[in-house]
């Protein structure tokens, strides 16, 4: 079995570590905010002088704060480029990153599809926090740049429904409940009639996989309504979902007692009995558990602790983790990188899941 040398406390600090409002349905809350700079073109029609000044010019509105940690991706190694990836700080190619100390829930991106993308992260249900986060480095930039905009279609974008406020919300949603009791396809329906996006986290092809029970829900538009107008509307919908999400599990696990100590128990046994386990494998379980959680089947772990673990098992964490710490690994996995990652993944888990206490034992 891996060993580590010492103990992994940097996740700790980290914005999805925290505690959040509903964190138990709703995971993160992300506000994104696109600005475009004034006389250079969109980046898509840029050389690469213009990048370079447009890339200079940010870095130095930046520069004159201490809050802020930049990055040009011209120099960040893959690892590196993969951990950004898996904290969902980049998505395309960009020129740069920039990065707020501490708990690295504010970003801005350099010259991807546009020249600002601003993006902040809360955990829980929180859009009025995250999107006071972004209009917050907003306001900041404003003193130091001048952006594209224009009175009858407001802040310009490469993208012409994120003109006008350029602000976009996406809520990740656990709903476990739903999916299993058949009753998703009328929350589908619900989002869509708001002109809301829902879109799944990851798609098995399993069943009763609980990966399949994570979905992010996103306004579509910037360009209808004010700011607050499109927060309420996300915001409105997720705190309907949610509702219905508890109500559900309250009726499913009293009229299906079995099955659901049995979807609990599964997983669980999985985590602590495998050796390997892939990300995604590790997201049904960790899932799985959580519901085991919220239905009171289990003691001993918190939600937020839950939802931290979604992004400390991923692989650029996992790989960072091989290549600055001391671990022994089993000798047949010492030459594959891709089986020490799944080894580590697998301990993590385990150790997460030390003091998990079962409360309702099979009689």
């Amino acid at each position: 079995m891996a060993r580590k040398s010492k103990t992994d406390n940097n996740s700790q600090s980290a914005w999805f570590a925290e505690p959040g409002k509903n964190d138990d349905i709703i995971i993160s809350t992300r506000a994104r905010l696109i600005r475009n700079l004034a006389d250079f073109p969109f980046p898509a029609k840029m050389t690469e002088d213009d990048k370079t000044r447009v890339q200079a010019l940010v870095y130095d509105a930046f520069n004159s704060s201490e809050d802020w940690h930049f990055i040009d991706m011209d120099g960040l190694s893959q690892p590196g480029r993969q951990i950004l990836s898996d904290k969902n700080i980049i998505k395309d190619e960009c020129s740069a990153v920039v990065i707020n100390y501490g708990d690295e829930s504010v970003s801005c991106l350099v010259n991807e599809s546009d020249h600002i993308k601003l993006s902040a992260f809360v955990s829980g249900l929180d859009c009025e926090k995250a999107m006071e986060k972004v209009y917050k480095v907003d306001e900041f930039l404003q003193n130091k740049l001048q952006f594209a905009a224009n009175i009858d279609f407001g802040y310009l974008t490469s993208y012409i429904k994120d003109c006008g406020t350029g602000l976009k919300f996406t809520v990740r949603l656990f709903i476990p409940s739903i999916v299993l009791s058949g009753q998703f396809e009328s929350i589908v329906s619900m989002v869509r009639e708001k002109k809301l996006s829902v879109k799944p986290v990851f798609k098995s092809e399993q069943i009763a996989d609980f990966s399949n029970c994570i979905f992010d829900i996103s306004t579509m538009s910037s360009a209808e309504g004010t700011e607050l107008d499109q927060m309420a509307v996300i915001q409105s919908v997720a705190s309907v979902i949610l509702k219905t999400e508890r109500k559900i599990r309250a009726n499913f696990a009293d009229n299906n007692p079995t099955i659901v100590l049995n979807f609990f128990k599964q997983s669980y046994a999985r985590a602590m009995y495998s050796l390997l386990l892939s990300y995604e494998e590790a997201v049904s379980i960790i899932s799985a558990v959580k519901w085991g959680l919220q239905l009171k089947l289990v003691k001993g772990i918190s939600e937020n602790e839950l939802n931290g673990l979604y992004y400390r098992v991923k692989d650029g964490h996992l790989k960072y983790l091989c290549d600055n710490f001391a671990f022994t690994f089993e000798e047949d996995i010492k030459s594959s990188e891709a089986l020490q990652i799944k080894r580590l993944r697998t301990i993590v888990i385990q150790q997460a899941f030390e003091d998990i206490v079962n409360e309702k034992p099979v009689s």
